[in-house]
């Protein structure tokens, strides 16, 4: 698999255009598949898309101050996707499931600091505070999803406009979830408004999309961001086992992908990063398991 794209791509919204071009190339040199960036509409046209604000915006609304992304249009998106089927180069998305950001307008709601380093340590009392944590889709609209989401759809968030402080915040009866990665005791919060994937309409609207895009694009399988799920053989203790996903539940990860295998297609293929700064990442390398 082939990465083709890298953070520092000009912010031009040429991209799709330039792979368009390059495939030929590629596929004449043996490469066989292509990882793309997450192509979902962001924060800025400049958002390399893992500020992601509109799963359902490939390129098509214009939000968030302009219709294409930093990619390019969708339009332009579907004739490169057409011309890597063509090529026979299977095609893997870029998949952004653990937030969102840049959001519509304000809600107030109860929430608790948390330690950023222990992210299970309170470190203040309850209070009110006002969350840029409220996401209509204006300009989308009712368009593929009717779904809107609101503070109760997220477990936590970073910043309260009420007194301009930044930190990290838990919401009012809500929980990290217990299936993620252990550094700072959780690492279920990473950035911007955390989704709660324990929430109905949290897991429906995202199963949904999942499918939605296996019908909309011409892909082969994803790639799940902020996730560090894999096989680990500890061969010290001849232990084998999953990592957990990094930053969101484990479980939903799970359920997500067996939604996909009933609707899409068994044929489907995932591929996570691997984030891990301790021995099993070494054994790993040295055995080659």
């Amino acid at each position: 698999m082939f990465q083709a794209f890298e953070w520092y791509v000009p912010a031009d919204q040429k991209h799709w255009q330039r792979l368009f071009s390059a495939l030929p190339r590629w596929q004449s040199i043996g490469i066989s598949s292509i990882w793309i960036p997450p192509g979902c509409k962001a924060t800025s046209p400049h958002d390399n898309g893992y500020g992601i604000y509109d799963l359902y915006d490939l390129g098509e609304f214009h939000q968030k101050g302009s219709r294409p992304t930093k990619w390019g249009g969708k339009e332009d998106l579907l004739q490169m996707l057409a011309r890597a089927e063509q090529l026979g180069i299977g095609v893997y998305w870029d998949t952004i499931l653990n937030h969102k950001a840049s959001a519509d307008h304000t809600e107030r709601c109860m929430a608790v600091k948390v330690d950023p380093d222990d992210r299970m340590k309170e470190i203040a009392s309850p209070e009110e505070i006002e969350a840029w944590i409220g996401f209509d889709f204006p300009e989308r609209g009712n368009r593929y999803s009717a779904q809107k989401y609101h503070w109760y759809h997220f477990n936590g968030t970073d910043y309260n406009s009420l007194d301009h402080s930044s930190a990290i915040y838990r919401l009012e009866g809500k929980k990290w979830s217990e299936f993620v990665d252990k550094e700072h005791k959780n690492y279920d919060y990473l950035m911007f408004s955390n989704l709660d994937h324990t929430h109905p309409d949290v897991k429906e609207d995202i199963k949904r999309w999942g499918e939605w895009l296996g019908h909309e694009l011409k892909l082969k399988g994803l790639r799940l961001d902020g996730n560090n799920s894999g096989l680990v053989i500890d061969v010290f203790d001849l232990v084998t086992n999953w990592a957990a996903v990094k930053h969101y539940s484990d479980r939903f990860q799970l359920e997500f992908i067996e939604h996909l295998e009933r609707t899409v297609g068994s044929e489907w293929f995932f591929v996570a990063e691997v984030w891990l700064s301790y021995i099993h990442m070494f054994q790993i390398l040295e055995y080659g398991f």
